[in-house]
């Protein structure tokens, strides 16, 4: 079964092609395509296993429906061998007796009429079990494609959910800056990553945060900055480091 895989998966190296290259072409998720060039089909029913593989081959420049073909050829379990069977010897049968009238007038036509009734019983029974017998395999289905795109967009959002949006406070804070030399700073707004900028002269930027910025200046008096459009000017003199510089509500309540 692995060598079914890698054989795709070496098709489509062949193609010159990226798994990020068939998620686009086919919508599928790209970690389905990564378990399904690793051989592990258990990550989803079997009729949308089928149609993730009938869609990569096909994205591959491979006959789908070819391709499904060798795949239930290989993955069906071969035939066990016969088990030899031991013939008993045959046993002698006793001699019985020549049949005479007497002997069969013992099965009564009200015997053979109940005999038949419990044949037909068993033969029915037999029929209804083979009929619906839960061990019996249900068929295999096909699903449209977009339909199976989908659903398994919908598992995985189930499974994990985005996050929720950040929350903006209605008087967001806006903060420009002016450069005038060459600065090295720092920024982390809100509790985001910090952003790390190397500016040159004539530079201008602006950030918006929910709460507060934090900044940190390697040259603290070459960079004018206005918080909420009010001019904050320096917060340094030029060629001054200043670290960890919180800029907040407050600090337009203290201008």
């Amino acid at each position: 079964m692995n060598t079914f895989f890698q054989d795709l998966r070496r098709a489509r190296e062949e193609k010159k092609l990226s798994l990020a290259d068939i998620a686009d072409r086919t919508l599928i998720n790209l970690r389905y395509l990564e378990a399904l060039e690793r051989g592990e089909t258990s990550i989803l029913p079997e009729a949308y296993v089928r149609a993730f593989i009938r869609e990569y081959a096909s994205a591959i420049g491979l006959d789908g429906a070819e391709t499904l073909r060798r795949f239930d050829q290989i993955r069906r379990p071969a035939p066990e061998p016969p088990i030899p069977s031991r013939t008993p010897p045959p046993v002698q049968a006793p001699k019985k007796p020549p049949f005479s009238l007497a002997a069969s007038s013992l099965l009564t036509p009200r015997m053979a009429t109940i005999a038949a009734g419990a044949v037909i019983v068993a033969v029915a029974a037999v029929l209804g079990w083979n009929l619906f017998s839960p061990g019996s395999p249900a068929p295999v289905t096909e699903i449209p494609f977009q339909n199976v795109v989908r659903e398994a967009e919908a598992v995985t959002e189930a499974a994990h959910p985005p996050p929720p949006p950040p929350v903006r406070h209605v008087d967001s804070l806006t903060l420009s800056a002016s450069v005038s030399d060459t600065l090295w700073m720092t920024i982390t707004v809100d509790s985001l990553p910090p952003h790390e900028y190397i500016f040159h002269p004539g530079a201008k930027a602006t950030w918006h945060a929910a709460d507060r910025f934090l900044l940190t200046l390697g040259n603290a008096g070459a960079v004018s900055f206005a918080l909420n459009q009010k001019s904050l000017g320096a917060l340094g003199r030029r060629g001054s480091v200043m670290r960890n510089v919180p800029l907040t509500r407050q600090t337009l309540a203290g201008r």
